[in-house]
């Protein structure tokens, strides 16, 4: 068997649907127009029970992620997040610093009003009233060169820097506790006072620099949402104080900003999935009880072993791998259902690419109406149904050099109407109130535009450990291409 590379492609042509196929005539035959195969080709459905992995690994992204428009810190179920902000601290000013009295310095973050007032949130989950404690580390640079100076924040946060950031070492530094306390009828400005280390170590500097500025909150019980870097208006501003006959600030925004994950999860053995964390969950499965179903529906070998070796005698129209859910050890935020995305991988020049699947199929919309969406966590119900249509058409294509079945999980964004198959924001039509998936209720007028899938992730965390423990069933959708079909 041939060697593949083995690479993770960002997403390619993803759009969120349900995982289900009408196979009423007429949408069959424009679902295969639409898919370029003729409308005569004979669609039948294969179905492979009893489907237990080889493996099961979840895997984690663990570079720090851009906080340009958006950033969070806090804690919440198994993970928590840093904030880490780059600042260009100017000679100029310094100086000025240097040669006053004393200094005092503040930070400020301005938290998302407009999240904290959603009424899409769940109703028992604000107002928020907390008192955090932050951890402040930080490293201040030597003196830069002009040159040095000006390409500060240059480098992509998911680049030079987030390489940088994972051996964190704050050298110049102490670690510093500073406590606040956030009530949501007050105030979401956070004015932090910096650490009078850090001040004192300002106070004495000259020259350009760079400060490096960490704050985390692990004990924190929820996840903040902050205005980042790139925001207009409202990104975060180190202020710094000399103080002589009078006060003269200057106040600095980052160059750049981003976050650390980390998680806190102590069994080694189990499936963990978070939300806001890109975690992904990798399944391998058997080819020989995919295969062997197929020899057994069409009665002649298989896989195709003549020629090129590419088995083309039919095309999966659509495939669905349904697995065992367990929702009692998942916890989360906003308690709405939480979509799963789903990959699997297609062979190109000799390399395992992983394609999102677009999730182009017809939604049997009456079904979803009547109990809702299939691949979602957090809802009622013990399974989860996915499509992996681009792998498994490669997989059968190709079977004969002893590859495997691949796919990988990852969780997306909640739906906030559970029956809803329209998955855009829409008018409403009249004044009505209306059920959300989490089973509040709001009103709503006539001309309201109603938000079906939430903006923000769902910082969750679900245990997909029964895939491990319970056969998962695929089915298949062929059109097939013997004979005279």
């Amino acid at each position: 068997m041939n060697k593949k590379k083995f690479i993770l492609f960002p997403l390619l042509a993803f759009v969120l649907s349900s995982c289900l196929f009408d196979t009423d005539d007429e949408g069959l035959s424009n679902w295969l127009s639409d898919q370029g195969m003729p409308s005569s080709y004979k669609v039948q459905t294969v179905t492979i029970g009893d489907l237990n992995p080889l493996s099961a690994e979840v895997y984690r992204d663990t570079l720090p992620k851009s906080a340009w428009r958006r950033g969070v810190f806090g804690a919440a179920n198994g993970i928590s997040y840093d904030a880490v902000f780059e600042f260009a601290l100017d000679s100029a000013y310094l100086d000025t610093l240097t040669s006053s009295n004393s200094a005092k310095s503040y930070l400020h973050l301005s938290l998302f009003d407009s999240y904290y007032d959603d009424y899409y949130v769940p109703s028992n989950f604000f107002p928020i009233k907390e008192k955090l404690k932050f951890n402040v580390s930080w490293i201040l640079s030597e003196k830069l060169s002009k040159s040095e100076f000006d390409t500060l924040g240059n480098a992509s946060s998911d680049s030079a820097w987030s390489h940088e950031l994972e051996s964190w070492n704050a050298k110049n530094s102490a670690d510093t506790t500073i406590s606040v306390s956030i009530d949501k009828k007050d105030t979401l400005l956070l004015k932090l006072h910096m650490p009078q280390a850090l001040v004192d170590e300002l106070h004495k500097s000259k020259g350009n620099r760079r400060l490096q500025l960490r704050l985390s909150a692990p004990d924190a019980k929820y996840i903040y949402r902050f205005y980042g870097a790139g925001s207009v208006a409202y990104y975060p501003q180190l202020i710094l104080v000399g103080q002589d006959k009078k006060d003269f600030p200057k106040t600095y925004k980052p160059t750049r900003a981003v976050n650390i994950y980390s998680s806190h999860e102590t069994c080694s053995d189990c499936l963990v999935m978070h939300g806001g964390g890109y975690d992904s969950l990798l399944v391998e499965f058997p080819s020989k009880p995919i295969l062997k179903a197929l020899s057994d529906f069409y009665g002649d070998e298989f896989p195709y072993t003549v020629g090129d070796s590419n088995d083309v005698r039919q095309a999966v129209v659509m495939a669905v791998v349904t697995f065992s859910r367990d929702d009692s050890k998942g916890s989360q935020e906003m308690k709405l259902p939480i979509f799963v995305q789903a990959g699997s991988f297609v062979d190109s020049a000799d390399t395992s690419v992983l394609y999102w699947e677009s999730f182009t199929a017809k939604m049997n919309k009456s079904k979803i109406e009547l109990v809702g969406h299939p691949n979602v966590v957090f809802y009622p119900g013990d399974s989860l149904s996915l499509q992996v249509t681009y792998g498994l058409r490669d997989f059968i294509n190709r079977a004969s050099d002893g590859r495997t079945f691949k796919m990988v999980l990852r969780f997306n964004h909640s739906l906030i109407f559970d029956k809803e198959t329209n998955l855009y924001d829409h008018a409403v039509n009249e004044t009505d109130t209306i059920r959300l998936a989490n089973g509040d209720s709001i009103m709503v007028a006539k001309g309201d535009s109603l938000q079906v899938i939430k903006s923000d992730v769902d910082y969750a965390r679900y245990d997909f450990s029964t895939i491990k423990s319970k056969p998962a069933t695929l089915k298949l959708w062929l059109a097939s291409k013997r004979g005279e079909e």
